[in-house]
């Protein structure tokens, strides 16, 4: 796990394999269409060939979180939020990773729940807090911070650098209300992908 003073960064394992999947299945859509409706009917495939690797791009390999003492940088499909330490009050699991603040609540898209195989074969002990005993009253934790999560493992550690962060004195509390989450739209993935999208339609109107 990451000390005080490293920066971390989290995507899926599974970010590359499913991009290029969405990517092969992307071609072989347009080679098909050009096999049975030649150079027209591959012209026509392809923006929405483009417009899916697109996308496949913006949901699969595009989000990820990074944490570092500056704040919380939060990647997702369309937006991009910083989350400053100050203004963090709450971090929730039971579908995705959420930063809540009170200004904005923050899903990390590249940090869903577990799985439901997961989540079924969670035991009781899975679900102990660590640091609780047998005997501890402490909750159970949600089977959204299952380490073995996406939700669970990005929970954790911002948890553990707030903590420290906390504890060094390096976050001055009580300004949580008037700290703003600076925010961004990527207006260009999505002017592209709605291009692409109206493109394919004109061209399948024409032909």
């Amino acid at each position: 796990m990451p000390t005080s003073d490293e920066v971390w960064t989290y995507r899926p394992r599974s970010a590359i394999p499913a991009t290029v999947a969405v990517w092969l299945l992307a071609a072989g859509m347009t080679a098909a269409q050009g096999a049975t409706g030649g150079a027209a009917g591959a012209l026509r495939a392809l923006p929405f060939a483009l417009a899916g690797a697109l996308a496949g791009w913006l949901v699969f390999y595009k989000p990820y979180v990074r944490v570092a003492d500056s704040g919380i940088h939060v990647v997702n499909p369309l937006r991009t939020y910083d989350v400053p330490w100050g203004a963090l009050v709450d971090i929730r699991t039971r579908f995705t990773c959420t930063l809540v603040t009170p200004n904005a609540v923050v899903e990390v898209f590249a940090a869903p729940g577990p799985g439901r195989h997961v989540a079924a074969s969670a035991t009781a002990s899975d679900l102990r807090r660590p640091g609780a005993g047998r005997g501890s009253q402490q909750l159970p934790m949600d089977v959204g911070e299952l380490p073995r999560s996406a939700s669970g493992t990005v929970a954790g550690v911002v948890r553990r650098r707030w903590q420290e962060l906390v504890e060094t004195d390096r976050l001055d509390p009580g300004f949580a209300d008037v700290l703003e989450v600076p925010r961004s739209t990527d207006g260009r993935a999505l002017g592209a992908l709605v291009a692409l999208l109206v493109l394919g339609a004109i061209l399948v109107a024409l032909g």
